[in-house]
């Protein structure tokens, strides 16, 4: 037999109550989550590829949707989702046995605009162009705001490329108090407010 409290529990869970899920409040995140990861090559992403003393096999390359380039006698490299360096790295792999020994350096010539989601209760949902350091704060404000049934301790940023969902509260942040105004978005962030 289960006792009501119990029951109760098991009702608000089954019901799907957004703030039931796993999160992580961002005050007990560690300082390196709060800084901006390292930057992952993206679809749409223009990207210079130098082989050394190899001007044939260098040049400029578009990253196609399924996030490869295609490059002289190598073929396809998947580069999507990596660093630039990793990138490099998958290239000279692939240089093996046509180059002795392959330096290869991949730099960005061109990214894609990065972009943030802002979802639920803010007065102007939608897509928005992420500019360099953002936060949280800065980011509702171009939403306009939370709207009047918003609730200010249910602010979350869900972070795919790590599988997080980080909690804010407004007054925290609007107050400059704790880590949230240290945590910077990154692109493909989506800020949901409930």
């Amino acid at each position: 037999m289960l006792r009501p409290a119990f029951a109760l529990a098991l009702a608000l869970a089954a019901s799907g109550c957004a703030t039931d899920g796993k999160f992580v409040w961002v005050d007990e995140l560690d300082r390196e989550d709060l800084k901006p990861a390292p930057y992952l090559v993206a679809p749409g992403d223009r990207l210079v590829v130098n082989v050394w003393n190899q001007p044939p096999l260098s040049g400029e390359v578009l990253v196609r949707p399924d996030g490869n380039i295609t490059l002289p006698l190598m073929g396809d490299v998947q580069v999507a989702g990596v660093t630039p360096q990793q990138a490099a790295e998958a290239v000279a792999r692939k240089l093996t046995g046509l180059v002795v020994e392959p330096h290869v350096a991949v730099s960005l010539a061109g990214t894609r605009e990065p972009t943030v989601s802002v979802l639920g209760e803010v007065q102007q949902a939608g897509s928005f162009p992420l500019r360099p350091g953002e936060g949280v704060l800065e980011v509702l404000a171009r939403a306009g705001g939370l709207s009047e049934f918003a609730r200010k301790d249910a602010i979350f940023v869900v972070r795919r490329s790590q599988g997080l969902r980080v909690r804010f509260d407004y007054q925290r942040l609007a107050r400059a108090v704790g880590a949230g105004v240290a945590f910077e978005l990154q692109d493909g962030d989506v800020v949901v407010v409930e």
